[in-house]
């Protein structure tokens, strides 16, 4: 560990303590670890956000990790050197200290009494200012070369189709189709919070108390239009990058994967629907948005994004086959593709499958409208939908190194593939 990260640590767990004391010397609040874990994780929509970016970053660096020891050719497919793992799990490390650190102020604070600066809320929205400025900044501070890369792709992909779009535009886009709840909490937060901060403090110039103004607004902010475009953006982000594809090399798949994205917008207006205008068909009508966005997803990751069906009369090794065309994919047979890198097991390619299944309609359901509540739960969806994403982005890597690396060639032997027995196969050189 270096030495920075040795720091890092330290000022983790430091900061980790000093929570605990303040806690539990707590004389205006009553302490417990589910309120102290809720006003740090989970609480409402200001808190999770910056959690969450703490978890695909430090996800990320997992990704990397588990690519690089499958020696996939993670560089060549994203067009350029990427971070360490080490270095973006000490990335992750230093946002988390920083959120401890906002929150560390917001209960040290609470404990004045009289204290009328809203501190919890500040500190959230501070906390939501600084994630922003720090992934924002123009200098080369902060792990500057991959942080700038990031948000040049960001950028791109946020003007889309008025940008090029490559293998790791493709990357972060998806990613923020993950976060589309955090970016629906946004919005819920500069709702609510401006209310707060430039409104009348109970409507008679009273100080009243942050939860209770919360709770009033929250309803009207998160039923609002502007909330379900937050929550469908991501998606509309990612469809105009496979329209901006199409326009370049008029591949139907691109059409079929546009198509794939636009599913998310029945869903946000059945969600809608189904909580305004509750009635059994509105019910109904969720469900099966839910259940076609979901099933027209998972196809696409097994078939599309991690060619788990091994592609018809390839390189003479079966030259009776000709296979199906799906999606405007290449014609493939129901068998499992080979090679398989990250692992040769084909069990752990199967729960794969069951794995994507599960945790994509949990969070159709969850995030669109089907499963009410907020905290906890919502936090609970949204973390296994990020965890769903970093899983998804290691074979989604593996197939596009297959693609571009191996199939081109026609050749399984031009990659060094682990056998059986751990022994490494001898890298065949043109």
């Amino acid at each position: 560990m270096s030495p920075t990260a040795t720091v890092t640590a330290i000022l983790l767990v430091t900061l980790m303590l000093a929570l605990l004391v303040v806690n539990l010397h707590d004389e205006i609040h009553t302490p417990s670890l589910y309120t102290v874990l809720s006003k740090l994780f989970w609480k409402n929509a200001t808190v999770r956000p910056p959690l969450l970016i703490v978890l695909v970053v430090g996800g990320w660096g997992w990704v990397i990790s588990v690519c690089q020891a499958a020696r996939l050719e993670v560089d060549h497919v994203l067009g350029g050197p990427v971070q360490m793992p080490g270095a973006t799990y000490h990335a992750a490390l230093q946002l988390l200290c920083l959120l401890l650190a906002a929150h560390l102020l917001h209960f040290w604070a609470s404990e004045t009494p009289g204290v009328t600066w809203r501190p919890w809320l500040v500190s959230n929205c501070a906390l939501n200012v600084a994630f922003f400025l720090i992934g924002a900044l123009p200098c080369n501070l902060f792990y500057g070369d991959s942080r700038l890369s990031l948000l040049r792709t960001l950028f791109e992909s946020l003007i889309a189709p008025f940008a090029p779009v490559t293998f790791w535009h493709v990357i972060v886009a998806d990613y923020l189709t993950s976060l589309a709840k955090a970016m629906s909490d946004l919005q819920i937060t500069m709702c609510i919070s401006s209310g707060i901060f430039l409104g009348d403090a109970d409507g008679e110039g009273n100080y009243a108390r942050t939860t209770t103004l919360w709770h009033q607004s929250y309803k009207s902010c998160a039923d609002s239009p502007v909330n379900g475009i937050f929550l469908a953006l991501p998606f509309w982000w990612r469809l105009m990058q496979c329209l901006r594809v199409y326009s370049e090399t008029r591949e139907v798949k691109n059409l079929w994967n546009a198509l794939k994205y636009s599913t998310a917008f029945p869903l946000v207006y059945a969600g809608y629907l189904k909580k305004h205008e509750p009635s059994a068909f509105h019910e109904q009508l969720f469900i099966l948005c839910a259940v076609v966005q979901s099933t027209y997803c998972l196809i696409w990751d097994v078939h599309m994004d991690w060619g788990l069906f091994r592609r018809a009369n390839l390189g003479g090794r079966y030259p009776d086959e000709t296979g199906s065309a799906y999606c405007g994919g290449p014609a493939a047979v129901c068998a499992m593709r080979e090679p398989l890198l990250v692992t040769r097991s084909k069990s752990v390619y199967i729960l794969l499958c069951v794995f994507d299944l599960v945790l994509r309609f949990a969070w159709a359901l969850s995030v669109f409208g089907g499963v009410p509540g907020r905290g906890l739960g919502m936090l609970f969806f949204e973390v296994i939908e990020i965890l769903r994403r970093h899983v998804w982005a290691v074979f989604r890597i593996e197939w596009e190194v297959v693609a571009k690396v191996i199939y081109p060639a026609g050749n399984y032997a031009n990659l060094a593939i682990a056998s059986d027995d751990g022994e490494e196969d001898e890298e065949d050189e043109d």
